[in-house]
């Protein structure tokens, strides 16, 4: 992902898993999924219970779950075995900022040519700081997460065995069990504490377990499928008989596919698991990959997203047809291939740029800023002695 991208290789001679660079395209394609649906603002629930109503509340928010909880998963895959610190995170920092600050300001560009009054302070405040701002959550989630692991994971190493297995149980219990209750509000949803959850379920599962087998993994994944899918079905035939208000649906239904919830951590993990394991090396899926974050970046910025994608191409411009699974697969499929291309452009002017010397000016401000705290230091020593005498 972009700066995630980074975390592909233990070293820059390792060569790149094809598998999990795969699982880095399938993840965007379902979140893609899940915002041509969520963004549409097609009411989706008053629709007859058929095939096509239930495939498109599967992409209204499982889909897009599971593909956040997948780009999380890998990303944590080669990050929890390795030394982290804080001048390592603050350089992928710094890596992944140039990737948002370039789409920000292309998507205000494009704004301002399209509609001069609509860019405001707000928007100005968006592009120039994406991460403080939120303009993406996950990033913004992932650079928070980013700084905390160097500590994070040293607090879990030294806990040990059996205090991390009490730990994970306890938020299991907390954001796994308690958060199926309808309408629960535990603080966790789609900023950086799910990714503290997942990290702690994660790094116990990699540090101190012994893999699970294909068979396991595939359990997860039918399990979960079936607690989502029959859930959905049941609740939308519930509403239906009984006439029941369709806005209120999603409350009763979100519980078990909302970001984090258990049947999505069983179904993401159980792919994920799977997707390790498949061996082989492919240069157009190690290409394409090096994108799928930019995918996220320009389906997600807000010109891009209301004005753009979801302008002309709707939900409510599909739905009526009578092969309306298989346009949306083909619109999706080709909204990821254009983004990707657009990313490879980006790539080029990066290539030609900024990459040349890619992270030099990181490590020239790096020092610079400690050579600056170390005077500063020497010299307060220095004013409290000479006070002191």
């Amino acid at each position: 992902m972009g700066g995630l991208r980074e975390e592909v290789r233990i070293n820059k001679k390792a060569p790149r898993q094809s598998g999990i660079e795969l699982l880095r395209i399938i993840a965007v394609t379902l979140i893609t999924a899940h915002h041509l649906v969520v963004h549409s603002g097609y009411p989706l629930f008053n629709e007859p219970i058929s095939v096509r109503r239930l495939f498109f509340q599967m992409c209204l928010s499982s889909f897009g779950k599971i593909g956040i909880t997948l780009f999380l998963l890998i990303s944590l895959w080669f990050l929890v075995d390795r030394e982290q610190t804080v001048k390592k995170s603050c350089r992928r920092i710094w890596l992944l900022e140039r990737e948002l600050l370039f789409w920000s300001f292309v998507g205000l560009a494009m704004q301002y040519v399209d509609n001069p009054k609509s860019v405001d302070a707000d928007v100005w405040l968006d592009a120039i700081f994406p991460i403080t701002r939120n303009e993406w959550w996950y990033a913004t989630s992932y650079v928070i997460l980013l700084l905390l692991l160097p500590f994070l994971l040293v607090g879990l190493r030294k806990m040990g065995r059996q205090i991390h297995k009490k730990f994970c149980i306890v938020l299991l219990g907390l954001w796994g069990i308690l958060n199926l209750v309808p309408g629960a509000s535990l603080d966790i949803y789609i900023n950086v504490i799910g990714f503290v959850y997942v990290t702690i379920l994660f790094t116990y599962y990699k540090w101190y377990m012994a893999p699970i087998s294909n068979k396991c993994a595939i359990l997860l994944m039918v399990v979960g499928g079936l607690i989502i899918f029959g859930w959905n079905l049941l609740l939308s035939v519930v509403w239906r008989i009984w006439n029941m208000n369709p806005d209120r649906i999603l409350n009763y239904i979100n519980p078990v596919q909302k970001e984090w919830a258990l049947p999505i951590l069983a179904i993401s993990f159980g792919v994920f698991v799977l997707f390790t394991r498949l061996h082989f090396s492919s240069r157009i899926v190690n290409r394409c990959a090096q994108s799928a974050f930019a995918v996220y970046l320009i389906t997600e910025q807000h010109y891009f997203r209301d004005e753009i994608l979801w302008r002309y191409i709707t939900l409510g411009g599909i739905y009526r047809s009578r092969y309306a699974i298989g346009i949306a697969l083909v619109v999706v499929i080709g909204i990821v291939a254009a983004a990707i291309m657009l990313d490879f452009v980006r790539q080029f002017l990066f290539w030609r740029t900024v990459d040349r010397h890619k992270g030099r000016l990181f490590e020239w401000v790096w020092d610079r800023a400690w050579r600056i705290v170390g005077e500063f230091k020497t010299n307060y020593v220095a004013y409290k002695s000479v006070n002191k005498e």
